[in-house]
Formats: C-alpha cells, sequence, structure tokens
C-alpha cells in the first residue's frame, strides 16, 4: 500500500476527484484516508477508469441510499462526518450524484473562520505599523531596548504574516471551489434587467442623457432603505437596468414611472430550489453576489397601481428571523474589533503628554476604523429595530 499526502484536500474536493480519478487510471485505486495527517492510501491494481465524489454529511452513514446504488455508487471510506465515493460507470450515464450541500457548507463556515482569522490579525498588525508610520512623519527618534526576548516578537510577526499569507489562499481556493459547486448543483445565473438592449444601444443612451447612475455604499446594512429608494426611482421614471458585480453601482435609464416592488433577501446558502421558485413567482433576480461572506439577491416583481404590493414573503416573522440573522452576523464580525481599537487607541493616547502627539496617524487609524465599525453597527441595529417597529404596528392592526 503506498500513501501520498494532499494537505489542502478539503480546500478543492474537486480536484482531489480528479487527481483520485487519474491515480486510478495509472494503477493506483483509492483504499482510505487520514482527515487529520491529510495522507491518502492507494492499494496497486490493474489500471481502471473510475469517477469519485467527496461529500460532508453530519448524519452520514456508511450505508448509501437506494438511489445511489443502484446508479453504481459504492463507499470506499467514511471519516468523520467525510465521506469518499467511487462509480466505474462512465459520468455521462449517470444520473444521481452524491449531493455536495455539506461540501458548500462546510466551506463556508471554514471560510468565516479565516476571515474572523485575516480581521484578528490584520487589526492586531494595524497597531505597530501605525505607530511606525506615527514615528516616520514625527521628529521624534527610535529608540530599540537591546533585549533577547526580540526574538520572540520577530517570530509571533512572521507567524501572524504566514496565517494572513494562509488565510488569503484557503478563502480564494474555497470560494473557487464553492462557486464552481454551486453552479454545477443549482443554477444561479443572474437576470439583468438588460431588456434586450445591446452594448452599441448602452453607448446610445449615454449619449442621449437617458443614462443615470447612481452609488449607494453600504446598502447591505439598511436593506430596506434601498427597497425605498429604488421605488422611488422607478415611480421618478429612473428605470433600473442593471447592477455592478460588486452591487454599489446602479444603472438606471430614464423611461416612465412604474410600480415596481424591490426586495432584499439575504442567505448564508441558497436552498435548492432558491431562485426557481421566486422566478416562478414571478420575481426577477435584478443582483446576485457571489461572496462566501455575503450572499445578497436583489429581487423586483412590476404591479399595477390598484394592486397589493407583492411580498417576497407571505409572513413578517420571515423577514424579521432574516433581519435578525444579518445582524448577529455582522455584529459578531464588527463588534470585536471595534473594542480591540478602542483599546489601542486608548493604551495610545495614554503614552502620549502632548496634544500634537495625539494627533498621530496612529491615532487617526484607531478613530477612523472606530467611527465606520459605530457607523455600520449602529445601521445594522437601528434597521433591525425598524423591522420589529413595523411588525408590531402590523400586528396591532
Amino acid at each position: 500500500m503506498k500513501k501520498m499526502y494532499n494537505p489542502f484536500w478539503s480546500y478543492n474536493v474537486i480536484k482531489t476527484e480528479q487527481w483520485l480519478s487519474k491515480m486510478a487510471h495509472s494503477g493506483l485505486t483509492f483504499a482510505g484516508l487520514n482527515r487529520w495527517t491529510r495522507c491518502f492510501y492507494f492499494t496497486e491494481t490493474p489500471t481502471n477508469s473510475r469517477i469519485y465524489r467527496i461529500s460532508y454529511d453530519k448524519l452520514k452513514s456508511p450505508i448509501l441510499p437506494k438511489t445511489l446504488q443502484v446508479e453504481g455508487w459504492k463507499a470506499i471510506a467514511t471519516k468523520g462526518k467525510w465521506q469518499v465515493t467511487t462509480n466505474n460507470r462512465p459520468e455521462q450515464t449517470i444520473r444521481n450524484f452524491p449531493t455536495r450541500d455539506g461540501v458548500i457548507k462546510h466551506n463556508q463556515t471554514i471560510t468565516y473562520l479565516f476571515y474572523g482569522l485575516l480581521f484578528y490579525l490584520i487589526s492586531v498588525l494595524i497597531a505597530p505599523i501605525s505607530l511606525a508610520f506615527s514615528y516616520l512623519f514625527t521628529d521624534e527618534s527610535i529608540v530599540v531596548e537591546e533585549s533577547p526576548y526580540w526574538i520572540v516578537t520577530y517570530l509571533f510577526f512572521a507567524l501572524a504574516i504566514g496565517l494572513v499569507l494562509l488565510g488569503i489562499y484557503s478563502i480564494i481556493k474555497i470560494t473557487k471551489t464553492n462557486n464552481i459547486l454551486k453552479n454545477s448543483q443549482v443554477i444561479r445565473a443572474t437576470t439583468q434587467l438588460n431588456n434586450g438592449i445591446d452594448t452599441q444601444a448602452e453607448k446610445q443612451l449615454k449619449r442621449s442623457g437617458r443614462w443615470v447612475t447612481k452609488i449607494r455604499l453600504g446598502w447591505m446594512y439598511s436593506p430596506d432603505k434601498l427597497e425605498k429608494w429604488l421605488e422611488s426611482m422607478e415611480q421618478q421614471g429612473l428605470n433600473l437596468y442593471r447592477v455592478s458585480k460588486i452591487g454599489t453601482v446602479f444603472h438606471f435609464t430614464k423611461g416612465q414611472p412604474r410600480y415596481i416592488a424591490y426586495r432584499v433577501d439575504y442567505q448564508r446558502q441558497p436552498p435548492a430550489g432558491y431562485f426557481s421558485i421566486h422566478r416562478e413567482a414571478g420575481w426577477r433576480d435584478c443582483f446576485v453576489s457571489y461572496s462566501n461572506l455575503e450572499n445578497w439577491t436583489i429581487w423586483s416583481q412590476e404591479y399595477k397601481e390598484n394592486q397589493q404590493r407583492p411580498q417576497l414573503y407571505s409572513d413578517y416573522s420571515t423577514r424579521i428571523k432574516q433581519a435578525k440573522k444579518i445582524v448577529f452576523t455582522y455584529t459578531a464580525f464588527f463588534l470585536p474589533f471595534t473594542f480591540l481599537y478602542l483599546y489601542f487607541l486608548v493604551n495610545n493616547l495614554n503614552r502620549q503628554t502632548e496634544l500634537s502627539q495625539w494627533l498621530s496617524w496612529g491615532t487617526f487609524v484607531f478613530m477612523l476604523c472606530i467611527t465606520i465599525y459605530g457607523i455600520l453597527l449602529i445601521k445594522l441595529w437601528t434597521y433591525y429595530i425598524r423591522l420589529k417597529k413595523q411588525a408590531t404596528t402590523i400586528t396591532t392592526t
């Protein structure tokens, strides 16, 4: 039995599956793995053609469902919540495959952890870097005390930088893998509001003055205000044409006033059938974000003046739950760093004795970060309070 190491196999399960297939074609058939040491074990067999699927499930059973068994799938290894299955039939003849939802959700959880690690490390590194810049822009001389413990500081910075690079690499790899998995299982094609207008016609609209561009930063922290703003633009005769890929630039064309309901929806992981269900109900997805950290969709539906305004969800409690999910997710990210920068700021000010020293580069950076995070937290919680008040008003009436 031969063994090979693949340290990042879970970050890119698709390439790992392809790698296992190539190994089988070369006469080494996968026999098992050690998920802690990242070691894969192979047995020497005659060359064969087979495909593999790696799945993740909290309730994973070593016995596959009958629908998969009929298709020729067999479970080779089950380690913890991970399971590797194989099939020696041609892929184009197979109708049912092991689900990928568990892998996608697991990858998203790992991505959240890496984002948190990156935010923490960057926050820690900003303090000494900003202080170093402060000394560079002042006349103060830097005095370095000789100490054998400096090696600990150097090792810490090397470890921090290494973890930052690892986090960035992991996020890129996991995001790429998740996008491929989502596209292979759930159709997430974004339907842009192009109304059949091509690029040349779009340029003509710009030259004729019928093209209007607006920028909305941070709308995800007050999604209800974005909905009202888009609806007011439509009633003024500015029809939404398309939204930029990052979701901050909105392009409109001057036309006729319309009654269009807009809804901004947040999903950590859109369930199967999410887009098809809403599209069948008459909604159009104007914007779909593809970030691992933020999965936002802007939906729209036109209605008549004498008709009731369409609702994406039939009950208001669902929207309250969505708002709570948004608020607690972002608060979990922003609040710790707000306190961390506040601690750095107070600690920095306590070391300064003159006003000119207070107005340093480090102080400015800390105050800027605290202000930005504080504003975002206020916007989030005021949004949640507004929805709660609306729900109370609807219930009492």
